[in-house]
């Protein structure tokens, strides 16, 4: 089987010119093999065909359409050029989405296409250079001011499009611009500017004008840094144009449908092809139609030719268009993929002279041929050269799309398989089978060649060729190594620890490995402070201030001897291992080897192999960190696994394993130093501690939050989700002492707080810092249960708390705690009483906050209530056409209501806790006001429940009663029905109102409503047709009397048609059906929602009426019947009948002789009547004259024979009706002999 047998192949190989669109023919075969997908057409409608529009104009701009070399850019703008100038050419597009859009701007334009070359006008002097010379080809004369006497250019460019408008009226002038990018990219920032410019004013006018511009550029302009200097000019430009990206993708699309095209039986033989195959490689599985669209090329080349720096992207679509024009005959390799993948261009690369001498690839070049030689002359297994050397080409081409060429990427062994789908026949046809190969390959091949420019990234598994490596730098690294002492290997230990344990700490003595480290104590979920030492403790400088503990990183090399242990102390013994030892000192030798090094890329490549060695050393320490060290404190030696029990190992650190055991070591001693301390819900740190204070003091004052929440929990200050300071043994323990002072009596700050290590405050009783200390003097005050007294002697309460909440420093710096004043508690009681909360929560100490609670529920309540109350009574309150409440006493329930309004702001603002509230400051005239918009409340409800329950089947009665018409019996009921409602109506303004009564209304309604139901029924029955009526009165329409009717309408003069229009019209037509109404659909409206019949309407009873139409059809037959005879079967008419027509005479003989109509009444007997009945006028004709006549003319042409003929015949018209006139002929003969 041939590539020929699989692919219509249609080669690419020119370079499209963006003026080549001027001629017409190649603008029509530009637009008809422009291939563009779904996703192409909807970029160029949104970005490039919504602002040429020249109907529905907004807010137009330039465009600039986006594109590298070989994206199709400027194939895309002779496109849309072609078609903006001509029309026709829009059925020619291939993408349906594309000719919907492209059709508001098809044919509209007149069309100017520039391309700019080497040139250093300036861009003004092109475009309006450009623009003359093709006005002038137009016979449009027009010339642009010189650019010294002008002083802007937007003036002249509307000057020109005037001109233009005079010639070409509404269509607009469409300026094509390609290259524009490396126009700019030549010129000075000066030059650069004035272009930016004139591009800025040409945007500006385009909403103004019919004026539009395109241009193509390679990259994107506004973020592009070539142009920094000039940003600002850019970004004033920007908002007057709109970038249009091409996609790369669409590069692979115009492969698959151009070059690549396929018959469906064509897929399906390659899907076939394939099939076998997907086994072995995983990105074939993963993406079979894109493989089969692509055949036989792979995905992967078009992917990486679009990343290589040396080559243009429009090279992509040639190559492969001469690399299949080289296979397209061939037979597909028996057996294999026979897919061709981006190695192949590496030969290419080598056979193309210009890219030899680009530096990048001829670097690459010289590399890669060393390689390539080594290759062939000494690869060991014969078998898998072939594969050896396309991975050498392979990773040749992948280097060059690398922005760096020392870039430390490459391919894995599983994408060189995949990407190159390589082929080997395996006994076993696997993918891990074919996989070993290829990696045993690759093992060969960095063996064949000792390692020399070639790499292997142990980091992503990658290989790489490496440029530089041309040096034993592995050699000279062990030989520094091995002269390095212990002193000095130490000194690299601390480093890779501290970089292991990602520190990021300064030091806190110069030059002596001793930093500030803080762990977390994991008992109490909270940060302490100590040092970090790398060292013996003899080495160890003093650290001030004190703190809490130390952590000894001891040496790896030389003596470990502690005299000393101490209670705050922990030491960290790493226990050796070989492989630990070679990296080490692998990085050691590579950090000294660098330092040596002059700069250059030798002491480069030292340090990378620094960094590279440092991320083993740090994965070795990931791996090993549960086992790796030896922990000692207080004279016991155990190993790190004892103190990480309960640690989740694959998620912690080295860092994290320092910390726990650390603080796992130290915990005992820090219950001794901290022994009341609480246990923190969420991790406490240095960096968070002051956020969690803020959220737990907003959480006390009713912002909570889950952080907030956690820390007052912790504090023993949350209970049921509650601030309960009595739960907490900190706050209580200080709520009794103050309870217990002599009145007058105050704690000072100095009874209460001391200093720790001479430096930070905590409370003498429990060591707690002042950051939680804050937060328990808060809750104190916030509760009622304390006042506080600043460092300024102001007085801090529950009724002023927010203001000390914003500014922590006032409970840091505090002078006092007092005890507060006691609330007013027979107020409060009557206010529960008054708005329906048990008073026994206000009047018992213990449930205080659940009263406050209650209250500014209940009083939310209210007030929400109120607002909805106000709407009912100030919105429609009426029902049957009356009012349900006056107007002045809705007024009047709306003022009552404002005080439970006010009682809820009161309880937001002034006692917005439970302490505020024991300021409560009510006066009896307050409460009595509440007491009153209380009842004006129940009385609103009461209305707004009756209204509710009455309001629908009153309004289906209101329309219902308009209905009733001259019924006595119901319309009684309904004034009965009404007047019961309006007495009901004022029991309703009564806080005690009995629903029941709203319950006996209904009833009566409802039985209202049904006898309503009934009698509709029987009315819609009597004036409308039922399904039978329907069919009969269909059938009458439809029936042989009808038609004679109908038929019999043709005769002129005779018959009386007023009495059948009337039947017709009055009384078939009037009759009006309907058969869907039931008594279930009147339950929702009063009147029938099909054809809407209203009793009492002028609509006619339909009962006994067809009968009588049909009655009266037979009557009107009959009639009319007879009128006919009478009026041909009369004496005077027997001349008329005789110059009448054989058949229209035979048709009134058997009208006559049958006194009966025809069956069926055609228009040949409509026209016999009519005929007959007209009056006809019969004038003799002598053939003898006419003969004489003829005679008379002598020899005549035929035209002129017809006119004396016509001449003749006129002769004998004179003074008759041409119409009513029949010519008789005279004759010598009779019909029955034949003799004169």
């Amino acid at each position: 089987m041939k590539y020929s047998d699989l692919i219509q192949f249609d080669p690419i190989v020119t370079v499209i010119e963006l003026k080549s669109a001027d001629d017409n023919e190649k603008a029509k075969e530009l637009v008809r093999s422009y291939v563009m997908s779904d996703n192409m057409a909807d970029l160029v409608s949104t970005k490039i065909i919504s602002q040429l529009k020249l109907e529905d104009v907004v807010d137009n701009k330039g465009v600039l359409v986006v594109g590298n070399y070989g994206t199709g850019k400027s194939h895309l703008m002779s496109v849309i050029s072609a078609i903006a100038a001509n029309s026709a050419y829009l059925e020619e597009a291939q993408n349906e989405k594309f000719r919907a859009s492209a059709k508001s701007i098809a044919g509209k334009f007149e069309v100017l296409r520039i391309e700019i070359g080497s040139t250093e006008a300036s861009l003004r002097a092109i475009i309006t250079g450009n623009i003359e010379q093709d006005l002038a080809r137009r016979g449009i004369t027009y010339k642009f001011p010189d650019v010294g006497n002008i002083t802007n250019n937007k003036d002249a460019l509307m000057a020109m499009m005037a001109a233009f408008a005079e010639k070409y009226g509404e269509k607009g002038y469409l300026i094509i611009v390609d290259e524009l990018l490396d126009y700019l990219k030549g010129r000075k920032d000066n030059e650069l500017m004035q272009d930016i410019g004139f591009m800025r004013e040409l945007g500006e006018i385009i909403k103004s004008t019919r004026l539009r511009f395109v241009s193509g550029i390679q990259e994107v302009l506004f973020e592009n840094p070539t142009f920094h200097n000039v940003s600002n000019s850019l970004l004033k430009m920007k908002d007057r144009y709109e970038q249009a990206l091409i996609r790369t993708e669409d590069i692979a699309y115009v492969v698959k449908q151009r070059i690549l095209q396929k018959t469906p039986e064509q897929r399906a033989m390659i899907r076939e092809h394939l099939t076998p195959f997907c086994p072995l490689y995983q990105s074939m599985t993963e993406q079979l139609d894109e493989y089969v669209d692509l055949f036989p090329i792979h995905p992967a080349y078009i992917s990486t030719f679009q990343r290589m720096v040396i080559v243009e992207k429009r090279e992509v679509l040639k190559t492969i268009s001469e690399t299949i024009s080289e296979i397209i005959n061939k037979e597909i390799p028996a057996g294999q993929p026979g897919i061709i993948s981006y190695d192949t261009y590496w030969s290419r690369i080598k056979g193309d002279p210009a890219k030899r001498v680009e530096p990048a690839v001829h670097e690459v070049l010289q590399k890669s041929g060393v390689l390539e030689d080594i290759i062939q002359r000494s690869f060991p297994k014969p078998a898998y050269k072939p594969i050896a050397q396309q991975i050498i080409a392979a990773l040749s081409v992948h280097r060059l799309t690398t922005v760096v060429l020392d870039a430390k990427l490459g391919l894995t062994a599983q994408n060189l398989k995949d990407e190159l789908t390589l082929f080997i026949h395996l006994p076993v046809m696997e993918e891990d089978f074919l996989l070993t190969t290829v990696e045993t390959v690759l093992h060969d091949i960095m063996n064949t060649v000792s390692g020399q420019f070639i790499e292997y990234n142990k980091d992503n598994g990658q290989y790489f060729l490496d440029l530089k490596k041309d040096v034993d730098y592995d050699k000279k690294i062990q030989e520094k190594a091995d002269f390095l002492g212990e002193d000095r290997l130490n000194q690299y230990f601390y480093t890779v620890m501290y970089d292991a344990a990602d520190l990021q700490l300064t030091e806190h003595v110069t030059g002596r490995k001793i930093y500030e480290y803080r762990i977390n104590w994991t008992e109490k979920n909270i940060f302490r402070e100590g040092y970090l030492f790398m060292g013996l403790p003899s080495g160890r400088p003093t650290a001030q201030p004190p703190q809490d503990f130390y952590v000894y990183m001891l040496p790896l090399f030389g003596s470990k001897i502690i005299y000393e242990p101490k209670e705050d102390e922990v030491y960290f013994t790493f226990q050796n291992s070989e492989k630990f030892i070679s990296l080490l000192k692998e990085y050691a030798g590579a950090k000294e080897m660098e330092v040596m090094s002059a700069q250059g890329e030798t002491r480069s490549t030292y340090a990378k192999r620094a960094t590279s060695t440092l991320r083993d050393i740090r994965r070795y320490l990931e791996e090993n960190k549960t086992i790796c060290f030896q922990i000692s404190y207080m004279g016991a030696e155990k190993p790190v696994l004892e103190f990480l029990h309960g640690a989740r190992m694959n998620e912690i650190t080295v860092r994290d394993v320092i910390s726990i055991v650390a603080s796992k070591a130290l915990s005992s001693y820090f219950n001794e130093r901290y022994p009341y301390y609480p246990v923190f819900k969420k991790p406490v740190t240095k960096d968070n501690q002051a956020t969690m204070r803020a959220e737990a003091i907003n959480a006390i004052a009713g912002k909570a939050t889950q952080l907030g929440q956690s820390l007052l929990e912790s504090l023993g200050l949350l209970l049921d989700g509650k601030v309960r300071v009595e739960n907490s043994k900190y706050a209580a323990y200080y709520l009794q002492k103050l309870k217990q002072l002599p009145e007058g009596s105050v704690l000072n700050s100095s009874d209460i707080m001391t200093s720790l290590n001479g430096q930070d405050m905590v409370d003498e009783k429990f060591r707690l810092s002042v950051i939680w200390t804050s937060v328990i003097w808060t809750a104190l005050v916030y509760s009622g249960n304390c006042v506080l007294v600043g460092p300024d002697n102001k007085r801090y309460d529950a009724s002023n708390v927010e203001e000390f909440i914003k500014n922590p420093s006032i409970t840091y710096d505090f002078k006092r705690l007092e005890k507060p004043k006691a609330p007013a508690v027979q107020l409060l009681r009557r206010l529960f009483n008054n708005i329906s909360i048990n008073d026994g929560l206000i009047v018992n100490p213990n449930t205080w906050d659940d009263g406050w609670q209650e209250l500014y529920k209940r009083s939310k309540e209210l007030s929400e209530e109120t607002f909805r109350y106000d709407k009912l009574f100030k919105g429609s309150l009426y029902l049957w056409g009356d009012q349900i409440v006056p107007t002045n006493l809705a007024e009047k329930y709306c003022r009552e209501m404002d005080a439970l309004r006010t009682l809820y702001n009161d309880v937001q603002s002034r006692w917005s806790t439970p302490a505020k509230l024991k300021n409560f400051d009510y006066s009896d005239g307050q409460l009595d006001n509440l007491t009153r918009g209380i009842d004006a409340l129940a009385i609103a409800h009461i209305i707004e429940d009756f209204k509710t329950s009455v309001q629908d089947i009153m309004q289906y009665l209101a329309t219902a009663e308009t209905m009733v018409g001259g019924n006595a019996t119901l319309k009684t009921r309904f004034q009965s029905a009404k007047d019961k409602y309006l007495a009901l109506r004022d029991e309703l303004l009564d806080v005690h109102y009995d629903t029941d009564n709203t319950d006996a209304l209904i009833d009566e309604l409802e039985a209202l409503k049904k006898s309503y139901i009934d009698f509709y029924l029987e009315q819609h029955k009597l004036y409308r047709l039922d399904h039978a009526g329907l069919k009969r009165k269909q059938a009458i329409i439809n029936g042989d009397e009808m038609a004679k009717l109908q038929q019999l309408l043709g005769i002129k003069d005779i018959l009386s048609t007023g009495q059948y229009q009337e039947l017709l019209n009055v009384h078939l037509n009037g009759l009006k059906a309907c058969y869907e109404c039931t008594a279930t659909e009147l339950q929702v409206a009063p009147i029938c929602s099909h054809c809407g019949y209203k009793p009492g309407d002028k609509d006619k009873p339909v009962v006994g009426k067809l009968d009588y139409i049909e009655e009266q059809l037979f009557k009107l037959v009959s009639s009319w019947t007879a009128a006919i005879l009478s009026a041909v079967d009369d004496p005077m008419l027997d001349d008329d009948k005789a110059l009448l027509s054989k058949p229209k005479k035979k048709i009134i003989d058997e009208l006559i002789s049958t006194k009966q109509l025809p069956k069926n009444i055609t228009p040949d007997f409509v026209a016999a009547v009519n005929e007959l009945l007209s009056g006809l006028d019969s004038v003799e004709v002598d053939p003898e004259r006419i003969e004489r006549e003829m005679v008379s003319w002598g020899p005549v042409t035929p035209s002129d024979f017809k006119k004396k003929m016509d001449a003749l015949i006129e002769s004998y018209l004179v003074g008759h009706d041409e119409e009513k006139t029949r010519l008789v002929v005279k004759t010598k003969y009779t019909e029955d002999s034949g003799e004169v």
